[in-house]
């Protein structure tokens, strides 16, 4: 049986990525700093990982003394691995880039055969921003490293589209730009399928969207519809939010950042090559059930 090390397990992909590898009958050792949540279902249909994953370990992978042996006897290591909330004293550099030259190390010590980690879509066009700055310099050192190797490019997740249904059900939704660019989100599940194809021989970067692509303007529309409410859509000029940029920067690095990720994701068109069989239309629909139903 072939093994692999999942590690960012308890995330939206991480998690789907486990749960795909286990269905095509790969032994599956997930990666986490803490075991506990992975016990339940998690946010937005994320499934639980009993019953998944053969094997936990816990570490903290910017802390390469809590990484020993992890990847003994892997096949094929996957990382979706990134700062995905505050951490005091931890960076993107420190996460994103560090810790997975940390697992890296190890997969490499072990003699892994192949490494997938999952990137940013169009990741060139965005490389001044931290976050994008750290997955691209991890990308880089591990095609430096002489291990096979996948890259995958996601443009958005089914997941990230919630906000814009928690904007709709506050009665405005506000956005930069003019809502004319596409973009086509995919589902955790769709990319766990997609995970595990990537496990094939060979050096691979790989862009991908979801079956259905939309401009902003029928994103949004269709998140205000899935709760039955009347659009009510607010565009922001991009030069307003470049300025409101210029004057953060300074003072607050962070949220400089996610402004950079706003005005980068409306100058430059996202939709990506189609993949899966979920829809958003019906994704917002079931969660709107359940989250939003009088």
């Amino acid at each position: 049986m072939k093994k692999v090390l999942v590690a960012g397990a308890s995330g939206y992909i991480g998690r789907y990525a486990a749960q795909a590898f286990k269905q095509q009958g790969w032994f599956v050792r997930a990666f986490v700093q803490g075991s506990e949540k992975l016990k339940r279902p998690g946010p937005f249909g994320k499934p639980a990982l009993d019953g998944v994953a053969d094997e936990i370990v816990t570490g903290d992978a910017t802390k390469p003394d809590t990484l020993h042996d992890i990847a003994d006897g892997i096949d094929m290591a996957f990382s979706s691995m990134g700062l995905r909330s505050s951490r005091p004293g931890l960076t993107y550099h420190d996460v994103d880039f560090l810790g997975n030259i940390n697992i890296l190390q190890e997969a490499m010590r072990h003699d892994v055969h192949k490494f997938i980690y999952v990137s940013i879509f169009k990741a060139a066009e965005m490389i001044e921003m931290q976050i994008v700055k750290a997955h691209e310099d991890f990308v880089q050192a591990l095609k430096n490293s002489g291990i096979d190797y996948s890259i995958l490019r996601p443009n958005a997740y089914f997941s990230d589209m919630i906000q814009f249904q928690k904007m709709a059900a506050s009665g405005v939704i506000i956005w930069p730009g003019d809502g004319n660019l596409t973009i086509n989100p995919i589902h955790g599940e769709d990319m766990g399928e997609i995970c595990v194809d990537a496990a094939a021989p060979g050096h691979q970067d790989i862009d991908i969207g979801g079956p259905d692509i939309f401009t902003y303007k029928e994103l949004f529309t269709l998140a205000f519809t899935s709760i039955n409410k009347q659009p009510r859509i607010i565009f922001i000029p991009l030069w307003i939010v470049q300025g409101l940029h210029t004057l953060i920067k300074p003072l607050n690095a962070r949220i400089a950042d996610m402004l950079a990720f706003a005005i980068a994701v409306n100058t430059i068109d996202n939709a990506a090559p189609r993949y899966g069989k979920q829809h958003m239309k019906d994704f917002f629909e079931n969660y709107a059930k359940k989250n939003f139903s009088d």
